[in-house]
């Protein structure tokens, strides 16, 4: 799986997603010019921009690993959000992440654009970086009948991610780790997977899966699927 699907849930589903805090966000008077993200030192393209599908809103995202220190880039994309005329909630409506990561959004009203930046620290002082643009403008209706497993009764928050070759389901459950592995295990093998040499990964003819799940800050089981299609 690539690096940038593998942030993407944490984008999508902490930053990305429409913000309860937009509807603060006034529309401004006259038409800014769309939102370019700082000029940085990038060391490398850890991954060129991709498109994919979260919850029906179209984004694209980039990761990149860039020079700079984390703590410097986070009052330098801040001011970029500012600057340029989007919204920016205070501190304490912006999502947390854990292991030193920090993460900023901001919204622009007027194109119903949310933008997004997660910043990973790395231990000779350069940073991670993966950019976000989410277009709610041009979002549809999820649906459900594409999965490729089923969801639990009690699933909730469900977050349905679509790119090129791969696709990602991930909720919430008030199901015990033992319970969710015990729904999956007879609902996969029913379905044709089989269990691979490695702990939540399956396998069956033209895709594999991989099942991790874990407790959340809510006291619920955060539960991630991914399915990625491969040639027979």
């Amino acid at each position: 799986m690539k690096p940038v699907a593998r942030a993407v849930l944490a984008l999508l589903s902490l930053g990305l997603a429409l913000p309860a805090w937009a509807k603060d966000a006034g529309v401004p008077e006259a038409v800014p010019p769309r939102f370019e993200w700082p000029r940085l030192q990038v060391l490398e393209h850890v991954e060129a921009n991709e498109i994919v599908e979260a919850g029906g809103v179209p984004v694209a995202l980039r990761a990149v690993h860039v020079k700079e220190s984390a703590r410097e880039l986070v009052q330098r994309f801040a001011d970029a959000f500012r600057d340029q005329g989007l919204y920016v909630a205070p501190g304490k409506k912006q999502a947390q992440l854990a292991n030193n990561a920090a993460m900023l959004t901001a919204f622009d009203p007027l194109r119903a654009i949310t933008y997004t930046v997660i910043l990973q620290p790395q231990p000779d002082g350069t940073t991670s970086l993966y950019l976000g643009e989410a277009n709610h403008a041009l979002a549809k209706k999820a649906s459900a009948s594409g999965d490729f497993a089923p969801l639990p009764p009690e699933a909730r928050d469900v977050l349905r991610v679509n790119a090129e070759g791969s696709r990602t389901l991930s909720f919430q459950t008030a199901l015990t780790g033992a319970q969710v592995q015990a729904f999956y295990d007879d609902a996969l093998a029913k379905a044709g997977w089989k269990p691979g040499d490695e702990a939540g990964f399956y396998t069956r003819p033209g895709g594999e899966l991989r099942l991790t799940h874990e407790n959340s800050k809510t006291g619920q089981r955060a539960v991630v699927m991914v399915y990625q299609s491969r040639a027979r």
